[in-house]
């Protein structure tokens, strides 16, 4: 948090003692006592001016949460190193009494009323939105030493003829009743730069996300080859659930992170992994085949089977490799040691495990099995 308070406490003292004049578009929206004004204002103009109103035990009026230090540096990161683009307005409020003055330019506009807005020195912008772009903005200036930050040229969103409590409420609305991208539609996202990018995705996303878009493209492997038993049946982003749908493409990216972490399978190519996968799973469907038969009436391809399933997925092919033989045949052969018949799994009539739910269920019912697995031969210990 210090480096935050740092950061915030030079911006504070960059403050200027100049007004600040500059050409915007001003427009009314539902409220005609209330002017919003748009422009593009260089950095340099923005600090020392604009100010967060955080909430502090000793503030209990402020609404903001205080700056994240990491978050600033990843803003400072992706200016200095990737593209560098921030093309959302910031939002910022001239609370009442104080306002700016406005002078109309001899422009016609068919939206909007262009002229020069003037800010009186001393004026506090307050930040509705933003925060953390404008003083990601100052790390990469004072502490990053990015010199041609201070040129850098911020889209602002000012309203004036509001009080702090109307602030507060601005804030409200934009951050709690915005929906952020769903995560299935992060998936895809993922896999296309990896697609992209290949492993440079790495050092720009880091090898979480790198694996995720990797898991999604596996979940595609299972979702579109005729041979596998989830050919069609998980729903994809956008679709809407239909009788023969199993799971959703999250739960299943999700569920592969076992597979995706494997230090083996790490070194296997895409096309190597996804051939083991479909494998294993065609082994499953040749061990317990009515369990596939009526995939409704069992939790095998339900989130709690699939789960526990790709957690001794390395497991399996682990015994494979001391035999090296990762054939359909010896997977199948690895699955029917656990001594279980298709009954197991059955959602009503299984096992008691198979008829709960939630991650810690997926988890003890993935060591159970793990349990039964043949024990790995130490030849020479």
């Amino acid at each position: 948090m210090k480096s935050s308070t740092a950061i915030l406490g030079q911006a504070q003292e960059a403050v200027s003692h100049e007004e600040l004049r500059t050409f915007v578009v001003r427009f009314r929206q539902k409220r005609p006592d209330v002017s919003l004004y748009s422009a593009v204002l260089p950095f340099r103009d923005l600090r020392g001016r604009c100010r967060p109103d955080t909430y502090r035990y000793d503030h209990r009026q402020g609404y903001q949460r205080p700056l994240t230090p990491s978050r600033l540096r990843h803003v400072s990161a992706y200016l200095r190193e990737e593209e560098g683009m921030l093309p959302t307005s910031l939002l910022l409020c001239i609370r009442q009494p104080d306002h700016a003055s406005f002078e109309p330019a001899e422009i016609d506009s068919v939206c909007g009323e262009p002229g020069l807005l003037t800010i009186p020195a001393g004026v506090t912008m307050w930040l509705v939105d933003g925060q953390h772009r404008l003083f990601g903005l100052e790390r990469a200036l004072t502490k990053d030493k990015a010199d041609w930050v201070a040129d850098y040229p911020v889209p602002v969103t000012i309203i004036d003829g509001i009080d702090a409590y109307e602030e507060m409420r601005y804030f409200h609305v934009v951050n709690t009743r915005q929906k952020g991208v769903p995560t299935d539609v992060v998936d895809r996202h993922l896999l296309t730069m990896r697609e992209a990018e290949g492993a440079a995705l790495l050092e720009r996303e880091g090898e979480r996300s790198y694996l995720r878009g990797r898991a999604t493209m596996f979940c595609d492997v299972l979702n579109s080859d005729p041979a596998s038993p989830w050919y069609g049946t998980i729903i994809m982003p956008g679709e809407k659930r239909r009788p023969h749908h199993l799971v959703r493409q999250h739960g299943m990216v999700t569920s592969l992170d076992p597979m995706v972490r494997d230090a083996f399978v790490k070194r296997l190519t895409d096309e190597e992994a996804g051939k083991l996968l479909l494998n294993y799973w065609g082994a499953a469907r040749d061990r317990w085949q009515s369990a596939f038969e009526e995939p409704q009436e069992y939790v095998i391809q339900k989130a709690l089977g699939a789960g526990a399933l790709h957690q001794i997925l390395p497991d399996a092919l682990e015994i494979c490799r001391s035999a090296d033989d990762f054939s359909r045949e010896k997977m199948a052969d690895i699955l029917a040691e656990i001594g279980r018949s298709a009954g197991f799994w059955h959602s009503e009539r299984g096992h008691y495990m198979v008829r709960q739910s939630g991650a810690r269920y997926v988890k003890a019912l993935a060591e159970y099995l793990r349990s039964r697995l043949p024990r790995p031969v130490l030849r020479r210990l």
